[in-house]
């Protein structure tokens, strides 16, 4: 049963391990760990549900799954034991404590259950037990420590941690391993938000339930679910009941919403009676919206679209007591020719009638603002770029049976990821900007994130994107008319890494890739490389 949870009664599917609430439950924030480091480690255990093998989790400290981690820049160490507790036979060879054995067999497969962690957004270092995926293999029965260094710098926000062993990145994803992670001290940039309730959601995607005909075409590519709370298809059209978000009567409440879907496009947006709502948006992907502006600024929007892998953290009021239709849902969103059908659905319903346990103060309340530095994406805009690339997007047809996915930089050819790989294409010195426009050449969305960084979003087609640092953004499909432009979207990438005073590098060997996973392990990430800086 889930432990320590901050709010309602939570319906579970079954006492066994990796339980699930019931469709239409009441949504809780996830269970909370506050600030582990070398004293307070987490133990977290990646586990089988042994009746359902295509569903996985992660339990902390024995009790919790897939918990929130709450941390402070620069107070101490993130520290998490990972325990790989999938199926598996026992390992002859001692595990790889030093990152540097090389498990991948000569099709660059993985072992079977493998898994690892990735902190996503961090601007952390991607070294051994830090933030290195690029090697780092946990096979089953195996434990690995990892001690992330957060700096002081990095953005209050919100994060989320998930594995990132190639070929297994969707299987793993779909199952349910994913997590979030809250980087504390919003209140420096916007105090009435750390006055509010907060509410924490994760959505995730998982496998549809059953097999459907052919000819059921309303039927989504994936299930869904906020904080494991299922909304399943059940064929024609028809959905499970959507789950249960509890609010008092025209109450504002502070909303953090992680899409760690394997492939899976939200289009949010919440409607009472019909109508559209105010959404003020105070963050994304870990950075709040007036890095650079006043503080409190917010930006009013009526819906978010939240590629796999974003971040958006916004206030909202409730619907008042007359409001007979107030919900959450995602719109039909189209993903292109060659994509998967993202049908409009009801995420949650809120229900104003029952009197709601979420605690009136939220926790951030706690943090000083006199704790958080100086936002480390602060002047991006004024800094000259180091040099200029051009990167594209490709893939065979989505009508193969093993379709190819590629990103590729300019002059290069389109090769998959191989995970022997030899020279990265592209190395940067730490220190440095650089301007990367990327076009998508495919009739289908496709989804840019890299890691240890984020970026300024110079020109994007969604023009409400432009001045924004994110570290993941939509690139939307090609119409197939060879007389149309390709979309495209131009990104100050910020490689600067070492700050003033700070000892947080991030030199090293990481990935850049499309976020929506299957393109992921059909090939579209690339390595790259980033060089000490030259100047001391």
């Amino acid at each position: 049963m889930i432990s320590a949870v901050r709010g309602g009664a939570q319906t579970q599917s079954s006492n066994s391990v990796c339980s699930r609430p019931t469709a239409g439950s009441v949504v809780n924030n996830p269970p909370e760990i506050w600030h582990p480091d070398a004293s307070h480690p987490v133990e977290l255990t990646v586990l089988n549900r042994r009746s359902d093998p295509n569903e996985n989790c992660y339990l902390a400290n024995d009790s919790m799954q897939a918990p929130t981690l709450r941390i402070k820049p620069g107070e101490a160490n993130l520290v998490v034991k990972l325990n790989n507790q999938l199926p598996g036979p026992a390992n002859s060879e001692s595990p790889d404590q030093d990152c540097q054995r090389d498990f991948y067999d000569h099709k660059g497969m993985p072992p079977s259950n493998s898994t690892n962690l990735h902190f996503h957004g961090l601007s952390i270092s991607p070294i051994c037990h830090q933030d290195e995926v690029v090697k780092k293999v946990i096979r089953p029965n195996e434990s690995f420590e990892y001690s992330v260094d957060v700096p002081k710098t990095q953005p209050p926000g919100l994060y989320w941690y998930h594995p990132h062993v190639h070929m297994l990145l969707e299987e793993q994803m779909l199952s349910g391993l994913t997590g979030a992670i809250i980087v504390e001290g919003i209140g420096a940039y916007n105090q009435r938000a750390v006055q509010l309730p907060e509410r924490v959601f994760v959505l995730r995607d998982m496998k549809l339930s059953r097999d459907f005909p052919a000819s059921d075409t309303a039927q989504p590519a994936n299930d869904i679910s906020i904080n494991s709370v299922p909304i399943r298809y059940q064929g024609r059209g028809q959905y499970d009941p959507p789950a249960v978000i509890q609010m008092e009567p025209n109450q504002e409440q502070f909303w953090r919403i992680a899409n760690t879907a394997a492939d899976t496009f939200f289009d949010l947006q919440v409607i009472y009676d019909g109508k559209p709502q105010p959404l003020e948006l105070v963050a994304r992907d870990g950075v709040p919206i007036n890095t650079d502006g006043p503080k409190d600024q917010t930006q009013t929007v009526q819906r978010i679209l939240l590629p796999p892998a974003s971040r958006a953290e916004f206030i909202l009021k409730g619907p008042g007591a007359n409001v007979t239709d107030a919900k959450l849902l995602t719109l039909n969103y189209q993903t292109g020719t060659d994509g998967d059908n993202a049908p409009q659905r009801t995420i949650a319903r809120i229900d104003t009638q029952v009197k709601s346990s979420v605690p009136i103060e939220s926790p951030e309340s706690k943090v000083e603002s006199s704790q958080i530095r100086d936002n480390q994406f602060s002047g991006l805009s004024q800094l000259e770029a180091r040099n200029q690339r051009m990167l594209y997007f490709s893939q065979t047809s989505k009508t193969e049976s093993n379709p190819e996915f590629y990103i590729t930089v300019e002059p290069n050819k389109p090769q998959l990821y191989n995970p022997h790989f030899k020279t990265p294409d592209i190395t940067v010195e730490e220190g440095t900007v650089e301007d990367w426009l990327l076009e998508n050449r495919t009739q289908e969305v496709h989804d840019f994130h890299i890691h240890q960084i984020h970026f300024l979003v110079m020109e994007s087609t969604n023009t409400d994107e432009i001045g924004m640092i994110l570290d993941t953004i939509n690139v939307p499909a090609w119409n197939g008319d060879p007389h149309t432009p390709y979309p495209k979207v131009k990104l100050r990438m910020d490689f600067r890494g070492i700050k003033k005073n700070q000892t947080t590098s991030i030199a090293g060997t990481f990935f850049y890739h499309c976020h929506i996973a299957e393109h992921e392990d059909g090939g579209m990430m690339a390595p790259i490389r980033v060089i000490p800086s030259s100047v001391n």
